[in-house]
């Protein structure tokens, strides 16, 4: 008798090894397969829903020889059974749809998301982040009335406040929030779908103008998150390359992530880069440390048969661009251990650090504006305020009698 759906496991197990995955992978995936095949009874086609690998996995991450935990359950084990069942039925077109949630005046929503595309032109990453803000406010304000034309001033007020007093989201924070709905709200005013002047009856919290300080860890901080980041561990040497961009240059994870081969300029030893904001190009001589970090990753980590064009990569086969969200974790994991008294840990801690650090060398707000891709020179002013080299030394002044 031949083996159940042996060419649909064969198939997916090259379709591995295209890219990439060495022979204890492959070995691993095989091994995946047999269990999933035997706990979803899976012998034959058919389509498998996401409810039924659910409790497949639950099931699994229960079997003791799996589960060294002491409650008798793997988290890890359910989430890569999950994980792997989903992407092979998936291949083979057997993985059940998600049933789709019902979005609040979604018709609204899909029209205003088309507005900001085709008539203001603005960026995907703009649209993506609004889209949240929007979805949470829609979801908040269902909760308050069905009807979109009953939404009154005190709904918006209501969830604005929720947002600060309860959620405990920073003054900035709600009023970006607050001007995100305001400009939603007028849109929909002037489509008729709700009572008039509602925009212009958002309120948010006042934010004085560099009211806040840009947390970063010092330079002598950053330093030792870099010093202690060299490894020879393949993770570990791309993510030095990493880290080296975002402190040197102060790019955002952004930029780092679409940074392709060809923004590399080796013979000139240029490093060319698109803001994410602005979209505008700009060029930059690739510094000795900066470049060697990239090309000992791209040398002797990053997979030489990969048609990918982007210079990160995860580190795992399929091989895909890194996210922001990895971006992320690979600097948040750097930093918390240092117990430092900064609020957060994200790539723009080293963005701030990079600025802080010019400021106090004493290059002017113009240069620093160009050098980080800001738009105005008012982004650049707030570094000013932790200035702490040039402030030491008004503290030392003799101010006699004036005091």
């Amino acid at each position: 008798m031949s083996a159940p759906l042996l060419e649909e496991r064969l198939i997916y197990l090259q379709y591995w090894a295209d890219n990439g995955a060495p022979v204890r992978s492959l070995r691993d995936i095989a091994q995946y397969l047999l269990i999933i095949m035997d706990h979803l009874k899976f012998y034959k086609l058919r389509i498998v829903s996401v409810d039924e690998i659910n409790k497949a996995a639950n099931f699994w991450a229960r079997t003791v020889r799996i589960s060294p935990r002491k409650n008798g359950y793997s988290e890890f084990s359910k989430a890569r059974f999950i994980r792997k069942a989903t992407d092979w039925f998936n291949m083979l077109g057997c993985l059940g749809e998600l049933p789709k949630q019902p979005k609040p005046f979604e018709e609204y929503l899909d029209s205003y998301l088309n507005y900001m595309r085709e008539e203001q032109g603005l960026s995907q990453n703009t649209i993506k982040a609004r889209t949240y803000q929007l979805q949470d406010f829609l979801f908040t304000i269902r909760e308050k009335t069905q009807d979109f034309t009953k939404i009154t001033p005190l709904h918006v007020e209501e969830v604005l406040a929720k947002k600060y007093h309860i959620s405990g989201y920073l003054r900035k924070t709600v009023q970006t929030y607050a001007s995100v709905i305001r400009q939603f709200l007028r849109y929909a005013e002037h489509q008729g779908w709700c009572q008039r002047n509602i925009g212009n009856s958002v309120k948010a919290p006042r934010v004085y103008r560099h009211e806040s300080l840009p947390y970063s860890p010092s330079w002598d901080e950053v330093k030792l998150i870099l010093s202690s980041s060299k490894s020879c561990h393949p993770t570990a040497i791309r993510n030095y390359a990493i880290l080296m961009l975002l402190a040197v240059y102060g790019l955002r994870s952004s930029e780092v992530t679409h940074l392709r081969l060809e923004d590399l300029d080796w013979k000139n030893e240029l490093l060319h880069l698109r803001r994410a904001k602005s979209s505008k190009p700009q060029t930059f001589p690739l510094s000795k440390s900066v470049g060697e970090a990239i090309l000992h990753y791209l040398q002797k980590v990053r997979p030489n048969n990969c048609e990918l064009r982007e210079v990160f990569l995860c580190m795992r086969a399929p091989y895909r661009p890194l996210q922001n969200a990895a971006v992320y974790q690979i600097v948040s994991r750097k930093i918390k251990p240092l117990n430092l008294n900064i609020k957060h840990y994200g790539p723009h801690a080293l963005r701030h650090a990079c600025a802080t650090h010019l400021i106090n060398e004493g290059v002017s707000l113009k240069e620093i504006s160009d050098y980080l891709g800001h738009q105005g020179l008012e982004t650049t002013r707030i570094y000013t305020k932790v200035d702490l080299s040039n402030l030491r030394k008004v503290a030392e002044l003799d101010w006699g009698d004036l005091l």
